[in-house]
Parts: C-alpha cells; sequence; structure tokens
C-alpha cells in the first residue's frame, strides 16, 4: 500500500477514498430522481399561489399604500411591534445582569408604546363605523375562543359517552349562509312572542342571534376534536395518571387537574383557537343573510363593512384596500405567534377510546349533558323543516314542488357541484408534489423556515387582499359569472392549508423507517404509492374539507363572481331579498343544499378528517 492519506487508500492500482459522515438507514432501491418531473409538478401550485394570492394582495397593499399611507405605518408599526416584543419576551429569561434588568424592564414599555402610537394611526384612518365594525370582531374573536374552552370542559366530562358524538358534527359541515337563514327564522318568531319594539331591542336581539348561529356551527365539533385529543392524551398512562383518581379512572375538576389539561393539549388547543378565531374574524355570510338591511349596519363585522364599502367607493379602490388591512395584520400575527406552540405537537389522536384504561365509567350527567346539547343540535334543522312546508297561516307541499320544478335551483346546485370538485381536483393534484418537497426539507433549515411561515400567513389572509383586484379584472375582461376564475381562485385560497396538512402528515424522524421509504431515491411511481401509504388519510382530508368549503362558500363567489353567478348560496341569497314572502323557498333550498355536505362529512369523519388532521402541523 502506497500513498496513502487521511480517509484514502490505493493498493494495486484502486484507490479508495472513504465516506466522511455516517450512513444511516436501510438500503433503499430505485435510481436518481428525475428533477425536471418533480419542478415541472411543482409548477401548477408556484403559479397558482403567485398569480392569485400574491401579486393581488400586492397590488392592494400598493392601492392601499397610495390613499391612506398613514394606514399602511400604523399597521407596519403594530406588526413590528408585536414581533419584535413577542421575540423578545422569549429570550428575556436568558439575559442576566445590569443591562438584563434594564432588558426586561424597558421591553415591554417600548413595545407598548409602539402599539398604541399604531392603534391610533389605525383607529383614526378607520373612522368612527369602522373601528366599531373592527371592535365587534374582536368581540367576535374573544368569544370564538371562549368556545374552545368550553367545549374542553364538556369534552373532559363526557369523554366516556359515545352514542351521542355524531349529530355533534353535522352543523359542521352546514354552510354559515345555512345556518342563518334557520336562526333568523327562529329568532324572527321568537321576537315576536317577546313583543320587542325598539331599535335597541333589536340590535341587541340580533346579535344574541348571530353569536348564538355560530356556537352552533363550532360547538360540537370543537367538542369531538377535543374528545379526540383527550382520548389521545388518555393513550399515554404516564402522561395522564395526574388526570384521574381511582381505580375507574374518574375525571378530576379541581383547578389544578383542569390548569394541567389545558397544559398538556396546549398546542392541540392553540391550533383549534385559531381556526375559529379566524373563523370569527371572517364572519359574513350569516350577517347578510340573518340581519335586514336596516340592521347590518348596527351588528356589522369588518368583513360586512368591508363589502359595503367596496360596493360604494370600487372594490379595487384604495379606501376599500386599506380598510383590509388591520385584519389582514391581526389575524397573521396571531397564527404567526402561535405557530412555535402548535409545531410541537406529533401526537396522534384517536377517535374512539384507546384503551380500557380509558374507559371510566358511563356516568348520567354527562350523558344528559351530551343529550341536551345534540337537542340543540337538531333543533336549527327541525326549524327548517318545519318551514319548508309552512304555507302562511297553514301547511302545504308548494315549496317542495318548486323546488323539484326549479331548473334555475338545480343548475345552480349543478354548477356548485362542477366547481367544487374541480376546485378540490386542482388542490389535490398541486398541493402533494409541493408538500412532498417541503417534507424531505430539514425542518430547522432555512428554506422551511422561510416557506412554512409564507404559507401559513396565505393560509389565514383574509379573501379581501387578493378578491378585489380580481373582481376588477373580472369585470373588465367580461368573465364576471364564468366557473373558471372562480374554480381558480378557490384552488389557490385552498393550496396553501392544504400544503401544510399534507406536509405534516409526511413528516417523520429522520432515519426511521417511514422517512427512509418516503426519500430515498425512487420512481415517481413509487413515490407516489409510497405517498398514499403515509399520507392518504391526510389527503383524503383535504379533499373532504376543499369539497364542504366551495360547496358551501358565500363570499369568494359573491365577490369573484358577483350577484349575477349561479352558485346556489348566491341564487338563494337573491330569494332572501324577500324574506318573509320566500321563508319556505329558502327553507326548502338550505335543506337541499346541505345534504351533499352533511353526507360527505358524516361518511369521512372517523375514516379521513380525524386520522388525517393528526399528523402534524407546520413546524
Amino acid at each position: 500500500m502506497t500513498g496513502f492519506e487521511p480517509h484514502t487508500l490505493e493498493t494495486n492500482g484502486l484507490r479508495i477514498q472513504l465516506t466522511t459522515r455516517r450512513l444511516a438507514g436501510p438500503l433503499v432501491p430505485g435510481r436518481p430522481p428525475q428533477r425536471w418531473f418533480w419542478f415541472a409538478m411543482r409548477i401548477p401550485a408556484l403559479v397558482l399561489i403567485g398569480v392569485v394570492l400574491i401579486a393581488p394582495t400586492a397590488w392592494t397593499l400598493g392601492r392601499a399604500a397610495a390613499a391612506q399611507p398613514r394606514m399602511v405605518v400604523g399597521c407596519t408599526l403594530a406588526a413590528v411591534s408585536v414581533v419584535v416584543g413577542t421575540l423578545l419576551v422569549r429570550h428575556r429569561a436568558s439575559t442576566t445582569g445590569p443591562w438584563g434588568t434594564r432588558y426586561r424592564r424597558w421591553t415591554p414599555v417600548s413595545t407598548t408604546a409602539a402599539l398604541l402610537i399604531a392603534l391610533s394611526l389605525i383607529g383614526v384612518e378607520l373612522g368612527w363605523d369602522g373601528a366599531w365594525a373592527y371592535l365587534r370582531t374582536v368581540g367576535w374573536i374573544a368569544f370564538g375562543e371562549a368556545l374552545v374552552g368550553v367545549a374542553l370542559g364538556i369534552a373532559w366530562w363526557g369523554k366516556n359517552s359515545r352514542w351521542l358524538w355524531g349529530p355533534l358534527i353535522i352543523p359542521f359541515g352546514i354552510s354559515a349562509f345555512v345556518s342563518g337563514i334557520a336562526f333568523r327564522l327562529i329568532f324572527e318568531w321568537l321576537a315576536d312572542r317577546f313583543a320587542l319594539d325598539s331599535v335597541l331591542q333589536y340590535r341587541i336581539w340580533f346579535g344574541v342571534m348571530l353569536l348564538s348561529a355560530f356556537l352552533w356551527t363550532w360547538l360540537g365539533v370543537l367538542i369531538c376534536l377535543c374528545r379526540a385529543a383527550i382520548l389521545g392524551l388518555d393513550a399515554d398512562p404516564v402522561r395522564s395518571a395526574g388526570l384521574y383518581s381511582g381505580e375507574d379512572r374518574e375525571p378530576n375538576f379541581s383547578f389544578a387537574t383542569l390548569r394541567t389539561l389545558v397544559r398538556l393539549l396546549r398546542p392541540p388547543l392553540l391550533l383549534f383557537g385559531l381556526v375559529v378565531g379566524i373563523a370569527a374574524a371572517r364572519v359574513f355570510d350569516v350577517v347578510l343573510i340573518a340581519v335586514p338591511g336596516t340592521m347590518q349596519v348596527a351588528v356589522d363585522s369588518a368583513t360586512v363593512h368591508w363589502w359595503n364599502l367596496a360596493a360604494t367607493s370600487g372594490f379595487d379602490s384604495g379606501e376599500a384596500s386599506a380598510y383590509a388591512l388591520p385584519l389582514a395584520v391581526l389575524i397573521g400575527l396571531v397564527a404567526w405567534a402561535l405557530q412555535p406552540d402548535m409545531r410541537r405537537y406529533r401526537r396522534h389522536w384517536v377517535e374512539e377510546r384507546p384503551s380500557r384504561m380509558a374507559s371510566g365509567r358511563n356516568r348520567i350527567g354527562p350523558r344528559m349533558l351530551l343529550a341536551m346539547v345534540t337537542l340543540l343540535t337538531v333543533v336549527p334543522i327541525a326549524v327548517l323543516a318545519f318551514g319548508a312546508v309552512r304555507q302562511g297561516s297553514g301547511f302545504g307541499w308548494d315549496a317542495w314542488r318548486w323546488a323539484s320544478g326549479d331548473d334555475a335551483l338545480w343548475r345552480s346546485l349543478e354548477t356548485t357541484a362542477w366547481v367544487a370538485v374541480l376546485a378540490t381536483v386542482v388542490v389535490a393534484g398541486a398541493a402533494v408534489p409541493i408538500a412532498y418537497r417541503l417534507a424531505a426539507l430539514a425542518t430547522d433549515g432555512l428554506k422551511t423556515g422561510v416557506v412554512v411561515p409564507i404559507l401559513v400567513v396565505l393560509t389565514v389572509m383574509p379573501a379581501q387582499l387578493y378578491a378585489g383586484p380580481i373582481r376588477t379584472l373580472m369585470d373588465s375582461a367580461g368573465l364576471s359569472g364564468t366557473r373558471i376564475p372562480l374554480i381558480l381562485v378557490h384552488a389557490s385560497a385552498g393550496l396553501p392549508m392544504a400544503i401544510l396538512i399534507l406536509r405534516g402528515a409526511l413528516l417523520a424522524p429522520p432515519d426511521s423507517p417511514a422517512a427512509d421509504a418516503l426519500h430515498g431515491l425512487t420512481s415517481p411511481e413509487t413515490a407516489l404509492r409510497r405517498f398514499g401509504t403515509v399520507a392518504g388519510p391526510a389527503l383524503g382530508a383535504v379533499v373532504v374539507l376543499e369539497f364542504i368549503q366551495v360547496w358551501n362558500d358565500f363570499f369568494i363567489g359573491l365577490l369573484v363572481s358577483g350577484a349575477g353567478g349561479s352558485p346556489w348560496s348566491l341564487l338563494l341569497w337573491g330569494e332572501a331579498r324577500q324574506f318573509h314572502e320566500n321563508a319556505a323557498h329558502l327553507a326548502v333550498g338550505a335543506l337541499i343544499s346541505a345534504v351533499v355536505p352533511v353526507l360527505l362529512l358524516l361518511a369521512t369523519w372517523r375514516r379521513w378528517l380525524v386520522p388525517g388532521l393528526t399528523g402534524g402541523f407546520p413546524r
């Protein structure tokens, strides 16, 4: 042996250079990846996100800066102060010495002062009515977060009751538009019985009605998801040991126990709170359909106020663009702040009892509570069924005969089905390559640290930021009311969340068999087969959620297609302008439109949605 060098062997004319890093994992058959193929597969998602979401958003920001620069300055200052303050608070524990004392003393003071200055600039630009609309939106968000706490308490108390859980998820499959019709029928009937006669009374009454409709939509599904998280915690007897007492593992209800439960379930609870908070911040459909036009100004949200402002000044106007900025900053900051806590959650939830250890006794009290909640869940649906056969002072089937023979209704349902199916196909096909690539990257790498937060921001970004310029472009090109723009906008809006869900399902610990099988050299066919094995339930969850979201959509359809568009919600909205005269028709149309998403939700809840949504979240 001659010519010995470090890490190199040479003998008999053969030179061997040893590897300088550790080899790990089993050998995986395959061939070098076809880079051109995977790059081509990622192009549709990149084009949709860039052209339909990012470019119109940039245009909106430019219009807002030109029209109201102080609004842009205020929003920027608010975002910077919250981000800097949050980062400093997270790292202040490591700062010691005299400089550390000053650091901890002046950090909250300076960031709070900057935030107050930013809020004053924003408030002046919003005006009195606009500021009150935002305050009501903040109240909506607080109400949504309170629902998470109520759902956790009910789920903790009644987690051993099994037979009452199915009906609780039904409202989640019913659109806010349909719930608005049902609760308007309920509350107007009650208003007549209570003889309300003043504007203030009706203002309070309609506010209670809107909160009730939101509670009906979200409380049941939150209870079911919290129960799934609790049962997943029960599968680990070590972590859940302090939550129970006695051999029957009866749940404790002391303050210390509940605090421990919240700490153990902190990541999923933050995720639930974020989702519900976003839904509360975007409240729109239920206000437009459930509140008479003369009362909407008194109870509107920021989204409804933006709609009225845009309808007056133009959807691409600088005033409307500037008004949407605080909502985007509010939602984006909440999502950014919660991301570090959510990304640590990698447990697997279960829908049924994971083991005998977690069974406990099936007590009467929790079953009665769940029975009452289930009964309240069924009441609005029963009201719609009653209203569908109510004809003046009697009963009849005229509304059902109208629905069966109304070609416009069935054409609108057919159009909605085509839009939902095609948008879902585009989302599923475009999200898979991007999610596959992101899952292969290091979770603590630079690319992941940049791309994942961008996807989170795009997921929670209000549609006002990009739908206004798109609406203006559709009007100028004569494409309003057509299907293709609506499909593309729906697909683009659903892509970021689909990518995050699929990436979370694909993530696996390094050097594990799942990671080796997923990231090894392979052909595209084998990669797709492995993807189906690892992330099949997550892909099913993406498909179901996207279809239900598009089917139940009203806001994006109204913005992109206009009031003359053909989705079923826009058709019923036209009928709602004479609500009392067309109440039976509206009830029938609402019931017919709710059949498809509800059946799809019930059929896939245990098989796809719960297991598919538990593969992880942005890391």
